[in-house]
């Protein structure tokens, strides 16, 4: 699936001295003046609005921010030595990035109670407006009622959901059931009564089918060709005429305190998906013989004009009988069934339906 970028938006992050919320691009704690250590993330904020400033997109693609080895300050990516102690940055260890830090949404985010006073204040406050108190992240936005309509409800569908559920785990228990009277055999000794054979040739004519294909696999002579633009196969790239499909967006940590926004989209190609007449060898009629006995013949067959022979099918039956029941078994082949002879004693598999699963004679 491909990427699609958005764009860049400033991230967050909480100063674990004074529990401030500081911009992205700050190393510094707006709060207290602490240094952002290393283990601190960054956080999507609680209203997201794409940068606009190219220096900060460039700093973004600049590459993840380091850390200092020797006093733990940020620096960016381009730079050769520590801004606050002078130290060379080779020994120093860059921000990881790469990682999904949240949903990228415009959306304005609840509001945000003040632990400390009580005070309501904008979803995107940082500081208390009233005592100036740091603020943590707004509570996740309340699902909109069009979406609360489509979540699982309780009451009446609840019951027929069960009701359901109870006649699904019935029918899969009958089927056990069957699956298993059929899988349960007996063996019995039987003997052969006669030997029924039939074979049959099925006979193939030009008669016009209708089909289905893509236009550019249209068969010669296709007739009464009528197409539709249908779905044909989705791509990781674009396609001309192709349309672009894309998920919700979301933001990537770019480890310099700014999200890279990103979609994962695909592009679907839609084609011409045509119907058509064309002429195709079809089975017209079959002629069969059948008979008992040992010499089965093939049934004649006439041809009449732009017909041909097609498929030859041939069957044989040894009818055998243990007590008062009948039982008949289906052989593979000639050779077998020239063994069915009146009188031969034969070993057979019956399963719980009175079903032959297998036979062979009794030495």
């Amino acid at each position: 699936m491909a990427q699609k970028e958005v764009g860049f938006v400033e991230l967050e992050w909480t100063c674990p001295v004074c529990k401030t919320r500081n911009p992205g691009t700050l190393t510094t704690c707006s709060g207290c003046g602490a240094a952002q250590p290393k283990d601190v993330q960054f956080e999507t904020p609680g209203q997201a609005e794409l940068i606009k400033d190219q220096a900060k997109i460039d700093q973004a693609n600049a590459g993840p921010d380091i850390h200092c080895a020797f006093c733990g300050a940020r620096n960016q990516a381009t730079a050769k030595v520590c801004h606050q102690c002078g130290a060379d940055l080779t020994q120093g260890k860059a921000r990881e990035a790469g990682k999904v830090v949240g949903a990228f949404s415009t959306a304005a985010p609840a509001e945000i109670k003040c632990t400390s006073c009580g005070m309501l204040n904008p979803g995107a406050a940082k500081l208390c407006t009233r005592c100036g108190a740091p603020l943590g992240k707004a509570a996740p936005a309340p699902v909109p009622q069009a979406a609360a309509a489509l979540m699982p409800t309780t009451g009446g569908s609840g019951r027929m959901t069960l009701v359901f559920i109870a006649i699904a785990i019935l029918v899969v228990v009958g089927l056990c059931g069957v699956v298993f009277m059929a899988f349960r055999t007996s063996d019995k000794v039987a003997t052969a009564q006669e030997a029924r054979w039939e074979r049959s040739i099925a006979i193939m004519g030009l008669v016009p089918v209708r089909d289905n294909a893509w236009r550019d696999e249209l068969p010669a002579g296709a007739d009464s060709v009528s197409c539709r633009q249908q779905f044909r196969f989705s791509s990781d790239s674009p396609q001309p005429g192709a349309k672009e499909v894309c998920g919700t967006p979301y933001t990537k940590d770019t480890g310099t305190g700014i999200g890279r926004v990103v979609q994962d989209c695909e592009y679907q190609v839609y084609d011409d998906m045509c119907s058509y007449t064309t002429n195709q060898w079809s089975v017209v009629n079959t002629v069969k013989s059948q008979g008992l006995g040992f010499s089965p013949n093939w049934p004649a067959a006439s041809l009449a004009g732009a017909q041909r022979l097609g498929d030859r099918a041939e069957n044989y039956i040894c009818v055998l009988s243990e007590g008062d029941k009948t039982y008949s078994l289906s052989l593979r082949s000639q050779a077998e069934y020239e063994q069915c002879k009146a009188g031969t004693q034969w070993k057979i598999e019956v399963n719980s339906f009175g079903d032959v699963v297998s036979g062979q004679p009794v030495p």
